[in-house]
């Protein structure tokens, strides 16, 4: 699947007349003697044009590339080369950060899967800082899918040095999880702030490529980098913000989460005062209900719930919603005008509030998180 080249590669573009010389203008010359013929040898003609091209050229090159021995288009082709031959220190050589660092600029974390499509110079400017010039450079990658991207490389040129001035940018990312791994290699999120910043070299590069089979991500896992664009593979369109994927219950998470909630429900009917459980006596002003002697709650029926994606939160995990409430009963006493009668009580049970939290094991737990749970029955009905 081949993805669109970035939109501006053509624009901002100057063209050039290699022909044009900047001179004063020339006084009118006077009339010239009548010429005389004149035979050239043949290789005298050839000479005469390599002088005539060789300076075309020199006009080319002092219009386009002040400083011939600085090529910009050299110094991002060798850059983007060895960053995918996984030289790090190679490439950051071609940057105007010859020692950066960061959790992911090391070749435990690059994937070679990528090929480097086009490499050109499509812009040159003077600097008003004398001896400096700046020149814009379009570079254009390809993922092993086909999926495309390009980026605009500003090379500078001074003190008789050529670099790549925007090489590396640090891109903010927002995990699901309280640590962040790409192709293999983890760094750690901060869990105040929920956040982590990175900085990537060209190339691809695949989140979560461990995730535990109880989890899926909710689109590709994997994005194409250069520069401070990025783009899913398989999407035709680049962005700067990093696509992180977020995590989604897979049908065996699920299987998993619903037998965690048996077994936190079954705890609740063993210690129904437990904080988070939902198995309680409703306040009611007009009569009182209190369990019969030597009575427990049982379970009728387990409610069923969704894993909710968009509720995911760090170090808790995914927000259960019930879709259909399950049930509870008591044998209980009810007071009601002065009288007393033993019955059984039926009472919803819902789950809204617990969170599921899947590990990177492949384990699950149910954890209450901010005491939103229903700790007590809204309604309870009579069976009997």
């Amino acid at each position: 699947m081949s993805g669109a080249a970035s939109p501006d590669r053509w624009a901002d573009e100057h063209d050039i007349d290699l022909g044009a010389v900047e001179s004063p203008e020339a006084a009118p010359a006077p009339p010239a003697p009548a010429p005389r013929r004149m035979r050239f040898p043949n290789a005298a003609m050839a000479f005469a044009a390599v002088v005539l091209a060789l300076a075309a050229g020199v006009v080319t090159v002092a219009k386009w590339l002040p400083a011939a021995e600085l090529n910009a288009e050299e110094v991002v082709t060798g850059f983007l080369e060895a960053a995918r031959r996984g030289d790090i220190a190679a490439a950051l050589a071609f940057t105007d950060q010859p020692h950066a660092t960061g959790d992911f600029l090391v070749p435990e974390a690059l994937d070679t899967r990528w090929r480097v499509v086009e490499v050109g110079q499509v812009s040159y400017t003077k600097s008003p800082r004398p001896g400096r010039v700046t020149t814009q450079v379009y570079a254009e990658i390809e993922a092993f899918d086909g999926t495309r991207i390009g980026f605009r490389y500003l090379v500078g040129i001074e003190d008789g040095a050529a670099v790549i001035e925007n090489a590396l940018a640090t891109s903010e990312a927002y995990p699901a999880f309280d640590h962040l791994d790409v192709n293999g290699v983890t760094a750690k999120v901060d869990e105040a702030m929920g956040i982590t910043n990175l900085m990537l070299l060209p190339g691809v590069y695949e989140f979560y490529p461990d995730l535990p089979s109880t989890m899926e991500l909710e689109t590709e896992g994997a994005v194409l980098a250069l520069g401070n664009r990025f783009v899913l593979l398989g999407e035709d369109r680049s962005d700067e913000w990093l696509p992180i994927p977020w995590p989604t219950v897979s049908a065996e998470g699920e299987a998993l989460i619903d037998t965690a909630l048996v077994a936190y429900l079954d705890a609740c009917v063993a210690a129904p005062d437990t904080a988070g459980c939902p198995l309680g006596f409703p306040a009611d002003e007009t009569r009182t209900v209190a369990p019969a002697p030597g009575a427990a709650w049982e379970i009728a029926s387990y409610p069923k719930v969704d894993a909710q994606w968009w509720g995911y939160e760090l170090l808790q995990g995914f927000v259960l919603v019930t879709t259909e409430p399950g049930e509870a009963r008591i044998a209980a006493v009810v007071t009601e005008g002065g009288e007393s009668r033993e019955t059984v009580v039926s009472c919803p049970i819902w789950a809204d509030g617990l969170f599921a939290d899947l590990d990177f094991a492949g384990g699950a737990a149910i954890t209450r998180a901010d005491g939103t749970t229903i700790e007590r029955c809204n309604s309870l009905v009579e069976v009997e």
